[in-house]
């Protein structure tokens, strides 16, 4: 198959990339061309700004693509996701990154793909459901077989978000890590090297066509216990310290996005039973493979400005 693959350099979408090479597609990418020299030898370089519509069809026009997978977010709107539709002159199967942020977390758990969508979060989880919206109504009206995929903390070597990073970073300089109030919540993961093989797995699929799939690791986690976690899989030696989140104010740091007040656990079920997909990597085993990834490069020795938690830690008689 002949893939699009837009982005390509960054994170999910650079794993994405190598994914459909190892299995033997042709692959090209669409971006702005800003990290080029990132990408694997053999892959097709397209250069356009998504939310351009009159360079979309510059870079695109005439093009014929097996297969289209939209992975960027800049913030992307349905407007531009049904941009990207229209400007190659032919596209197959296409495969939308969404979020099980587009889930009512209001909810009870566990979430699966039949949990009513709502705005608990704002205008990321509106712009998400717009492009899913959109590509539905294509499947529906026109038939072209399309396939949302809903996944939740995506983890692993290259991360763009600074979750499990955050907490390599204070344990391996042997730092305590501030946990906002109890640590109670319950959070799931997923190894981005199992979402992009569940990916390029679906891409010619017709069973995959017009479906949702939650696509993340089986295990839940606490806060803490994701922490402790990291300390096992580190070998290191752990001191948590409870940072109470004051009344209408913000909770203490605790990556990029892990301090927020709700549970986030999914069902995977309907990939297994339908594709027959599951993950490779156990949260420990994948947070061991990130942890390669971070010491390789150098990680462990970056600086890291930890200022204003030594102050937080100070005002709660932990430093």
């Amino acid at each position: 198959m002949r893939v699009l693959v837009v982005g390509g350099t960054e994170f999910i979408s650079l794993h994405l990339v190598r994914a459909l090479q190892r299995d033997g597609h042709r692959v090209a990418v669409l971006n702005r061309g800003r990290r080029s020299e990132r990408l694997p030898s053999g892959v097709e370089r397209l250069v356009a700004d998504r939310k351009d519509p009159a360079a979309l069809r510059a870079a695109l026009g005439g093009q014929r693509f097996d297969g289209l997978v939209d992975v960027t977010y800049a913030p992307t709107t349905g407007e531009d996701v049904a941009a990207m539709l229209d400007a190659p002159a032919a596209v197959g199967h296409v495969i939308f990154v969404s979020t099980a942020r587009v889930y009512d977390h209001a909810r009870p758990i566990p979430y699966d793909e039949d949990t009513p969508r709502s705005l608990y979060w704002g205008e990321y989880a509106k712009h998400k459901i717009a492009g899913e919206d959109v590509l539905l109504a294509r499947h529906r009206d026109r038939g072209l077989p399309v396939t949302i995929v809903r996944p939740t903390h995506v983890y692993g070597p290259l991360n763009t978000r600074n979750n499990e990073t955050f907490f390599f970073d204070r344990l391996a300089r042997g730092r305590p890590v501030l946990v906002p109030d109890a640590g109670g919540w319950l959070r799931q993961f997923g190894h981005v090297e199992d979402l992009a093989d569940a990916m390029a797995a679906m891409l010619g699929n017709p069973a995959a066509s017009g479906r949702a799939y939650n696509v993340m690791g089986e295990e839940t986690i606490t806060q803490v216990g994701f922490v402790e976690l990291i300390a096992e899989v580190m070998k290191r030696p752990l001191t948590v310290v409870s940072a109470p989140t004051p009344a209408g104010g913000k909770a203490a740091p605790f990556g990029q996005n892990l301090a927020y007040d709700c549970h986030a656990v999914h069902t995977t079920t309907r990939v297994r039973a339908e594709l027959g997909l599951r993950p490779r990597y156990t949260l420990g085993a994948g947070l061991a493979h990130t942890l390669a990834w971070y010491t390789r490069e150098g990680l462990d020795k970056r600086d890291v400005d930890f200022g204003a938690e030594d102050a937080l830690l100070r005002s709660l008689g932990a430093r």
